[in-house]
């Protein structure tokens, strides 16, 4: 064994191990996507860097051997923004979404692609459960949502847009008239109780979420019933057997309820607080000139909050939805109410308020003509689902018009290693991007599709595929930026990849590399 000092931490390594291995044994994560365990290093993605015994160049720790009283920097903000620019240098060659552009307009963020293969599949439950991850209201807001995540749908630059809403509101509708309907897993007991003031949509949104953390919740309205401007705004769309059916799947979670009650007074909200461990204001835009809310801060719009942590003027009083502005949209309300339990649930752990930053994501560019060609390539040509169908709870229609998905999503963001880098460097995917490069389509196989915009050229592939006797290989050709991978002259994907194409799946540091869903992993090996 040999001793290394990193970041003047020692660690004891085996004579043969890289710099980068010794900095993983002491858990420091280096940014290598090129570095494949057991093979010769690439060095291709140079994000890896690392200065070594206080020299002035830098070198990739990935093929930098240890010595005996090597002292290794890593974390220091020189070593950091060599990395970083690197980490951008890739980004600025990559072409792909990390979430569909749909997902991205919802104001939710529901996963509605998930949701749509879900269907496809014909999962209902699972798609449902998908669902209420993020909309705890999906049969209402299917009647009542004016189809904004439809409006950036990619597929409606084709031809028409898939019928999310109307998905949403077919496997919604099919639990409820289910003799079992969904129950969520509700984490065990907090011991904190909250009151939330207010069922209209965020309400009952905020009460959800709640439960779904184990806080005991008491819901109070002035009505006898939930609903709050849902009964009164969209009337000739959701019925009220509706609209009672999906608030009882939030109300049946161990909601305690006190209906015909108002707070009309400041010793009446002040009481409210003393009982509470937190409460929240959803009351609307109505109920702002109440006295209860005589020393609570207000603005031009409504109650004033800290942005970050949805807190009023006093400690443990929150606000949402309308009562703080204008929301028209009632899937708005639905984001707001999520928001704000997931504040409140932060507040009463200790934790810090949730991080509302746009999370780093990289998005294709508008496509042309021949680019939206290309990207439709394999799709269904089916025409939009007669939206009667939807609603007539037709399962062949519900399949067929989810099958219509583009699947824009990136399915490997969990395992992402570009991602996962660029968000942890704070990178700025266009520092290098210039005019940005095209999507270029796929390379698509009988197992196996190759996105091409998605690859930074790492070489694993190359590497595994050499190895492997029954792969034909897979060429790097042409310069520069148009340096792309391809299989050799007169080989398909398949047959370059050979029975590496699993192992390639799984090393692939962005994705770039899919098998295909009905590919088994026994017939790859």
């Amino acid at each position: 064994m040999v001793q290394v000092w990193i970041d003047n931490v020692s660690i004891d390594v085996p004579p043969e191990s890289t710099v980068l291995q010794a900095a993983r044994k002491l858990g420091v994560d280096v940014p290598a996507m090129c570095a494949l365990a057991d093979h010769e290093p690439n060095t291709s993605c140079m994000c890896c860097l690392v200065r070594v015994d206080g020299r002035q160049d830098f070198v990739p720790s990935c093929a930098t051997k240890v010595r005996d009283g090597m002292r290794v920097e890593s974390e220091t903000r020189e070593v950091h923004d060599l990395r970083k620019t690197g980490i951008e240098l890739l980004l600025a060659d990559h072409a792909g979404d990390c979430h569909a552009p749909c997902q991205n307009t919802c104001p939710a963020k529901m996963d509605i692609p998930n949701m749509l293969r879900l269907v496809a599949e014909g999962d209902y439950r699972a798609a449902l459960a998908t669902v209420k991850r993020d909309i705890a209201l999906p049969s209402i807001l299917g009647r009542v949502c004016p189809e904004v995540c439809e409006q950036a749908c990619r597929r409606g630059q084709h031809d028409s847009p898939a019928a999310i809403c109307k998905l949403k509101r077919f496997v919604a509708d099919r639990d409820l008239e289910s003799p079992n309907p969904y129950e969520p897993e509700l984490a065990p007991d907090s011991g904190k109780r909250v009151a939330v003031v207010g069922a209209g949509p965020t309400g009952l949104t905020a009460v959800y979420h709640l439960r779904l953390q184990g806080h005991r919740c008491t819901l109070i309205d002035l009505a006898d019933n939930p609903g709050g401007r849902l009964r009164n705004e969209f009337s000739s769309e959701l019925s009220d057997d509706t609209l009672q059916a999906e608030a009882n799947t939030v109300l049946s979670l161990g909601v305690d309820c006190r209906w015909n009650e108002s707070l009309d007074s400041v010793d009446a909200l002040r009481y409210l607080m003393s009982e509470y461990d937190a409460v929240l204001l959803a009351i609307g835009r109505a109920a702002l000139s109440c006295g209860a809310l005589a020393d609570v801060a207000m603005t031009k719009s409504g109650v004033k909050i800290e942005a970050s942590r949805r807190m009023t003027s006093h400690e443990g009083l929150f606000a949402a939805g309308n009562a703080v502005r204008p929301y028209k949209l009632v899937v708005q309300s639905v984001a707001e109410g999520k928001l704000a339990a997931e504040c409140i649930d932060g507040w009463l752990r200790g934790a810090p308020p949730p991080d509302r930053r746009h999370a780093y994501e990289t998005r294709l560019a508008r496509l042309t003509n021949q680019e939206l060609c290309d990207f439709c390539d394999g799709a269904v040509p089916t025409a939009r689902v007669d939206s009667r169908l939807l609603e007539e709870a037709s399962e062949e229609a519900a399949r067929s018009e989810a099958e219509r998905c583009l699947e824009c999503d990136c399915r490997a963001l969990a395992s992402c290693l570009l991602h996962h880098y660029a968000a942890m460097y704070d990178c700025d995917a266009h520092r290098y991007r210039g005019e940005g490069r095209r999507f270029e389509g796929r390379l698509v196989g009988e197992r196996v599709t190759l996105e091409q915009g998605k690859c930074i050229l790492c070489g694993i592939c190359v590497q595994l595929a050499a190895e492997t006797p029954d792969a034909a290989g897979l060429a790097v050709m042409h310069r520069g930026t148009a340096t792309r991978l391809s299989p050799p002259p007169g080989s398909s994907l398949d047959e370059a990849l050979g029975s590496a194409a699993l192992r390639c799946a799984e090393a692939c540091p962005t994705g770039a590399i899919v098998l295909h869903e009905t590919t088994s992993a026994s017939s790859l090996r």
